[in-house]
């Protein structure tokens, strides 16, 4: 096996080239034999079942990335703002909403008890304007 020095190749490229190729002339022909067996043998298998193994190259990055979403999940749950409870309500607040005819009232729309006073309505918003505006001068 002897090669031409290959000018690309570095002085330690060709020794040890050197070095393994008289390595292998050392070797007995029943050991070279069986090397070049269990070569081929692992070849063909290889070529037998390219797509088998496929799952075993991204193995790893599957885990990584598991693992780093479950962090994320975990993390994400004690970052995220905890959902306020509403304050308990009033009396009147639930009386509203107990109230079947509220509805109605908010959308200005007739009972079916009776028709609405929109004059008591009138009524009511100037008292409060005048009750404000005589808190806010004293």
């Amino acid at each position: 096996m002897s090669e031409q020095a290959d000018p690309r190749r570095t002085e330690f490229e060709q020794r040890t080239r050197a070095l393994l190729e008289g390595s292998v002339g050392a070797l007995s022909a029943r050991t070279r034999s069986r090397l070049t067996r269990a070569r081929y043998a692992a070849l063909e298998q290889h070529q037998a079942a390219p797509y088998a193994a496929w799952w075993r190259r991204w193995l790893p990055a599957g885990a990584v990335s598991a693992a780093v979403l479950a962090v994320l999940l975990l993390v994400g749950q004690h970052l995220a703002p905890k959902p306020q409870l509403a304050s308990v309500a009033g009396g009147d607040d639930l009386e509203l909403l107990a109230d079947g005819d509220a509805l109605a009232l908010a959308q200005d729309l007739p009972t079916q008890e009776a028709d609405f006073d929109y004059e008591f309505y009138d009524w009511a918003v100037t008292a409060a304007q005048d009750e404000g505006s005589a808190e806010v001068g004293s």
